[in-house]
């Protein structure tokens, strides 16, 4: 072979393995991210799922198929379980993917990694998180008319989340058109208004109200205000065009100033319309003390109900058996033989024999039974639904991958730890999934939302008793079955909540339990440490349902939103309704679907909203 010939061969063979280098290359960043968008308006809701939507495009004349990955970090460490999304964009095309993570705290940021379906990543994206905040007040944008200036945050129709379980932070939403929404879009928009959403109907571009669809037909009608479950409708007669900050502000002020009380009594209230500076100046005051309603500290309590109970006088005894035959055993029997080998096969005999014997001793104290103790609150809907918060805390004794789902409509899960990874992941929304590794004899501990179908009795108001615009009592009657195991059942109206009791097949009101502030106990809690640290030195030894007992008055503080003294000192219910509320034993419905976590236990806080007339 001629020395031109070894050229033109290698500059071939660089060739090639150039263009090899470069197809090869080509997937991994094909996939561009166009925006990312945090929350409804930029702000995120603190111990809360929270929605993340990003915008991604296709820049090549090949359709990308693979998946988003979702990776927390806590100071720079991956902490939680990544969240997955699986991805199709069409050649040249873009879409929007939505995650829906949960967040604590402001130490936290995210890492997007692109995966193709062969399994090449792209390099890792930076995802920064965004501020905590008020809850959002937004214009729905359904192609109404385009105005740059509105002073009101807009979202885009198609970034309304399809299920209900990812509306939390949104108070109030402004409509001037119809959404282009699909059936789950309209349901979860239907879902929110219905358990405590605010929504404004504006005119349109032709100056009068839109005709909504008869899905949406509780946003038509003469009246300019109607109410809706918990929620209310407003009509509003402006255009875009002449929504001007006083007009807006003087629609918004129908509703609950939204004020958030500090740790140190503080009270910030934002005005009805949010503005740049101000964000600035309170978006760190959304952090500040120690929340006991953090999902931490359910998942605390859940996880200390699942008690070693190992036999430790046999267990030191090998202990220290093992320390002897360690040394000074081995260094006599090389002493008494000086064959290497042997001092080395007693010493490898020693351990295995020990680990073995460490390991079944180890696990005879667990009773070798898989056990899962979960809490919820069941926020109810129409028809037998129910928008659910829970906790749980699965302990097992076989290791391995674990699918933890659940029956139910737009699921999300989250360990909601910031301080471990979690190996495997999880796939929020229509199908979702929690593939969890959870080694032998340990716990997995986690929260999820859900729309799911509970059963509750239908209640029915009677006979209610005023004294001025104080309820002094009321009956209520009902349909179904209440369970007979039903504790703490309680009714509020306005800041007061009432004790109520069976009486000849009613629920009679018998006198006032106080207001917030002292029904709640949310400053006995606060001051608690060994509440708030999840158990006491050397285990709580009490049985498990007075441990469920204890966290009763925390439920029903989440629900209400009471995080601190000063929030149970301003809370008061909307007029023209009531909220009961009772604790029972969890039912199968709320459940893990998996056989092969054994034992399932816990208690439901039952939370329904009834219309109530107020004083004549």
């Amino acid at each position: 072979m001629t020395r031109m010939n070894v050229i033109q061969g290698r500059m071939l063979l660089g060739a090639l393995c150039g263009l090899a280098c470069f197809t090869t290359s080509v997937p991994a960043r094909a996939l561009d991210i166009v925006e990312v968008r945090w929350g409804y308006d930029g702000k995120l809701t603190r111990n809360r799922f929270n929605m993340l939507s990003i915008l991604v495009n296709q820049p090549l004349p090949t359709a990308f198929e693979g998946e988003l990955r979702l990776t927390k970090r806590w100071n720079a460490n991956r902490v939680d379980a990544p969240l997955i999304e699986s991805t199709f964009v069409s050649p040249f095309g873009e879409r929007w993917v939505q995650f829906y993570p949960y967040i604590s705290t402001d130490s936290e940021d995210f890492q997007l990694d692109v995966i193709t379906k062969s399994g090449q990543m792209m390099p890792p994206i930076d995802v920064q998180q965004a501020r905590f905040g008020w809850p959002s007040r937004i214009m729905i944008d359904g192609g109404g008319l385009n105005r740059k200036n509105l002073p009101l945050k807009r979202l885009p129709d198609v970034l309304f989340p399809p299920f209900v379980t990812a509306t939390d932070g949104l108070q109030a939403v402004f409509l001037d058109s119809v959404p282009n929404w699909d059936e789950p879009r309209r349901q979860a928009f239907l879902d929110w208004l219905t358990l405590g959403g605010t929504a404004f109907v504006m005119h349109d571009t032709n100056g009068s109200f839109p005709e909504f669809p008869a899905t949406m037909g509780v946003l038509n009608g003469p009246l300019d205000q109607r109410s809706f479950g918990a929620g209310r409708v407003f009509r509003v007669a402006f255009a875009r065009t002449e929504a001007s900050p006083e007009k807006l502000t003087e629609a918004l002020n129908v509703m609950p100033p939204r004020r958030h009380v500090r740790g140190d009594g503080t009270v910030l209230e934002s005005p009805a319309l949010d503005s740049g500076e101000q964000e600035q100046s309170v978006g760190n005051e959304f952090q500040d003390g120690s929340d006991i309603l953090s999902s931490s500290s359910f998942l605390s309590r859940l996880k200390g109900m699942t008690k070693p109970d190992h036999n430790w006088p046999l267990l030191h005894l090998l202990f220290w058996v093992y320390i002897a035959l360690v040394f000074p055993g081995c260094y006599l029997v090389g002493r008494r033989w000086t064959d290497y080998r042997a001092v080395y096969a007693a010493l490898i005999g020693t351990v295995l024999l020990f680990s073995l014997l460490f390991g079944y001793v180890g696990q005879r104290g667990y009773g070798e039974a898989t056990a899962v103790h979960s809490v919820a609150i069941a926020r109810m809907l129409p028809d037998g639904q129910a928008d659910v918060t829970q906790w749980s805390n699965v302990f097992v004794t076989a290791g391995g991958d674990y699918d933890i789902s659940h029956n139910g409509i737009g699921t999300l899960y989250s360990t909601c730890s910031i301080a471990e990874p979690v190996s495997k992941w999880i796939r929020n929304g229509a199908e979702a999934l929690f593939r969890a590794d959870i080694p032998p004899f340990s716990s997995r501990e986690f929260t999820h939302r859900t729309k799911a179908r509970v059963p509750v009795p239908k209640f029915k108001i009677v006979n209610p008793q005023y004294s001025g615009t104080t309820l002094q009592s009321l009956q209520l009657t009902w349909e179904g079955e209440l369970p007979a195991t039903a504790e703490m059942i309680t009714l509020l109206h306005g800041e007061r909540f009432y004790n109520m009791t069976r009486l000849d097949g009613t629920l009679q009101s018998v006198g006032s339990m106080g207001t917030a502030a002292g029904f709640l106990r949310v400053q006995d809690f606060q001051n608690n440490w060994q509440y708030r640290m999840g158990g006491y030195y050397g285990g709580d030894t009490r049985p498990v349902v007075e441990q469920y007992r204890e966290m009763f008055h925390p439920l029903m503080a989440r629900r209400l939103g009471v995080t601190t003294e000063g929030d149970a000192q301003t809370f008061r219910l909307p007029p023209g309704m009531v909220r009961l509320m009772y604790v029972a034993p969890m039912t199968d419905a709320l459940f893990v679907n998996d056989s092969h976590v054994g034992r399932q236990e816990g208690w439901v806080l039952y939370s329904i909203d009834l219309p109530l007339e107020e004083t004549p």
